[in-house]
């Protein structure tokens, strides 16, 4: 399903046929695009392990910034060597022995929870460098025809969410803040009910191993 059939669903259920509609098809897919977000928002989000980088410079730049669509880094490699990039967060720096002392080096380390958006090296690089990043992110924006990136399963319930935007519209025939609140919270609860369902869909499969008798 694309965002124009998911269109089609929507005008369907809330009986918006015939012009003049209560909402253009313009404002929908931008709600439609505003759900997918916030279903990733509410959940963890896209798995991409492909489309980030950091090009680490040689002349001691610490700071650099991340794609704003990162929810979360899952880790870091160094792609010339396969080793993993330790991202440490700032509470935890004494225990790993790191600490911003203006020393140059290697990369050893990104930091973490300095800025929103950025990541800092420890120790000033003086070696170029590129890092992959492992992350969940956003979705990319939507249009009309576009795929969706969030599984199949869930693109339906997304309507939940067009319609608290949709019924929010401060309009005489189309406002209905009931029908807003009951789609939002219906909305919240099948986010919180597709993480837990992804989390343990992404956990370990343990190993049992069985003793002789």
């Amino acid at each position: 399903m694309n965002t124009t059939e998911l269109l089609a669903v929507f005008r369907q259920e809330v009986v918006d046929l015939e012009a003049p509609l209560l909402w253009q098809d313009s404002l929908i897919y931008t709600y439609i695009d505003d759900a997918q977000k916030q279903f990733c928002r509410l959940t963890y989000g896209i798995e991409d392990a492909r489309s980030f980088k950091l090009n680490i410079l040689a002349d001691g730049t610490e700071w650099y910034a991340l794609d704003p669509s990162i929810l979360k880094l899952r880790d870091a490699i160094d792609p010339a060597t396969g080793r993993p990039v330790p991202l440490v967060a700032m509470e935890k720096m004494a225990d790993h022995g790191l600490r911003f002392d203006g020393s140059v080096g290697p990369l050893k380390a990104l930091i973490t929870g300095l800025e929103k958006g950025f990541v800092r090296t420890v120790p000033k690089p003086n070696i170029a460098s590129v890092v992959e990043l492992r992350t969940f992110r956003l979705s990319a924006t939507v249009e009309a025809g576009d795929d969706f990136e969030i599984d199949e399963q869930h693109i339906l319930n997304l309507l939940m969410w067009v319609k608290a935007r949709a019924y929010n519209v401060q309009d005489a025939d189309g406002y209905d803040k009931r029908k807003a609140i009951e789609n939002k919270t219906a909305f919240e609860a099948y986010c919180a009910n597709a993480k837990v369902e992804q989390s343990r869909a992404r956990r370990p499969v343990s190993t049992v191993s069985y003793g002789g008798i």
